[in-house]
């Protein structure tokens, strides 16, 4: 560039000699600036200089400032929050209290309120990683929060109905997860269309990435297009066969419930000399087993050497198909079913299946009817997924009950959702955690705090450990969950003023 040569040339033989003019400048740059010289040409030179400098850099096209419009932002459609709501997401910022940031942001969207707009840039900075925060962060940065995602395109994660093809044509891998995800979860069957109408252009990971989406809620809308789904690689076919055997109406669930009607019955004798009514399950192991079911993703091969081939190949059947199954099969109810299945040891084998199957369907009458009336052995192998796949409420009853046999894997399911806890599962989980000062840290406080309610604060101190070299751990994470539960309380109380 000729006038980035003269720049240089100038600066070489210096300004006194050969001062740098608004008439060196090229016409792109004077014709959209106004420039003019000064007696100064050293601070003319630094001023030319710089114009030409960023000249080069954006391109050699400058912005046309007469034709670049700045729109204000929308006018806000709801009020702002509480001024005490405010300052507590000033604490939760400064400190990084990003459990409890979920919560003053779901607390601020239900009361139908924005956050103050000079807090719109942080938390849509940290909409950036916490994916999982976006949807509340745009609802409480409000109208502003809009105005600023056009601006900067890192803050545009709006996906409006105009848009969903752009971002699933041309989107990165991570965003066309978000949208089919969110999809999914609002529009099912406008989910799949939208998987259907790139299926054939996907790669081999993409397939099965999309296909575990699909799979957290799979119907029956899904199965003429499953079933109709040809693939090469066995890793897609293997996830398609997946999610077809978790639709109770698919052929192979259909087909493994007939080979379960003829091989599982119901057996009335007589005993004590024909005085007594004896009744059994009667399974019978020596029945054929059709080929296709191998084909379906049955093996045929035991690994156990107590468990022979074809008990095998029955748990597998067991659990593949919904647990109402048996219900309609046997005429009993789920605790009469369990009861016949466990009073002898060759039938009891079979049971730990119909827990996966419970879990798989997410059959919650079975489920609980599992952990009500199940053996020890159904609750040592199977306890705290049966508890995770209840909803809430059952989940806290059920974990209450059995905290004290499983204490740490319950603990570490359990703080993986966002539910409070009851006051009693939380004193029962800070029972053990307390004593357990190695283990649990602020770390683990500071999350958990979503779960533990403030009503624990005020018990903080009766969970002192017995063991003397504990009590000063204890203090320092008492005193630390302390401070995370009354945040936790200022939150609630600014919302509900």
């Amino acid at each position: 560039m000729k006038a980035w040569e003269t720049i240089v040339n100038n600066a070489m033989l210096g300004t006194t000699k050969l001062p740098l003019r608004a008439n060196d400048l090229p016409a792109a740059i004077t014709e959209q600036v106004d420039v003019s010289d000064t007696p100064d040409a050293e601070e003319d030179f630094l001023r030319f200089g710089s114009l030409v400098y960023q000249y080069r850099q954006s391109g050699c096209v400058p912005l046309d400032l007469r034709s670049a419009v700045l729109s204000a932002a929308e006018a806000e459609i709801k009020p702002y929050c509480h001024t005490d709501s405010t300052t507590v997401l000033r604490t939760i910022l400064s400190e990084e209290h990003y459990a409890l940031l979920k919560l003053w942001l779901t607390q601020c969207d239900r009361a139908h309120k924005c956050a103050e707009p000079e807090w719109a840039p942080a938390l849509l900075d940290i909409s950036i990683q916490k994916k999982e925060l976006r949807s509340l962060i745009q609802s409480v940065c409000g109208k502003r929060g809009e105005w600023l995602g056009r601006l900067n395109p890192q803050w545009n994660f709006s996906a409006p109905e105009a848009d969903i093809q752009t971002v699933w044509q041309t989107g990165r891998a991570e965003e066309r997860k978000e949208l089919l995800k969110s999809l999914r979860m609002q529009q099912p069957a406008a989910a799949l269309e939208l998987l259907q109408s790139s299926w054939n252009a996907e790669g081999a990971n993409e397939k099965v990435s999309f296909l575990e989406i699909l799979n957290t809620g799979p119907s029956e809308h899904d199965l003429a297009w499953l079933e109709g789904l040809k693939e090469k690689g066995t890793k897609v076919n293997n996830a398609i066969l997946d999610l077809i055997k978790r639709i109770p109406t698919s052929q192979p669930v259909q087909g493994y419930k007939t080979i379960l009607k003829e091989a599982v019955n119901v057996k009335n004798s007589k005993a004590l000399l024909g005085m007594l009514a004896k009744t059994t399950i009667e399974v019978n192991e020596k029945i054929a087993f059709p080929e296709e079911i191998f084909k379906s993703g049955i093996e045929k091969l035991s690994s156990d050497k107590n468990v022979s081939d074809a008990q095998y190949i029955l748990i597998q059947l067991i659990a593949s198909v919904p647990p109402s199954f048996w219900n309609d099969h046997l005429k009993e109810t789920p605790e009469a079913i369990i009861k016949l299945f466990q009073k002898e040891k060759k039938t009891a084998l079979y049971v730990p299946a119909i827990a996966i199957a419970a879990v798989k369907f997410r059959d919650t009458t079975w489920t609980q009817a599992l952990m009500d009336h199940g053996d020890a052995e159904i609750l040592e192998s199977a306890l705290v997924s049966l508890i995770e796949s209840l909803p809430a409420k059952d989940r806290d009853r059920y974990a209450l009950r059995f905290i004290k046999q499983r204490p740490q894997e319950l603990i570490n399911m359990l703080s993986g959702f966002d539910d409070e806890w009851s006051n009693d599962l939380a004193k029962a989980v800070l029972s053990y955690t307390s004593q357990e000062v190695y283990a649990y840290n602020k770390t683990f406080y500071r999350a958990a705090v979503k779960n533990i309610p403030v009503a624990m604060l005020k018990d903080l101190e009766s969970f002192m450990p017995s063991e003397e070299q504990k009590k000063a751990y204890w203090r320092n994470q008492s005193n630390e969950l302390s401070g995370v539960l009354t945040l936790k309380q200022q939150i609630l109380q600014s919302f509900s003023s």
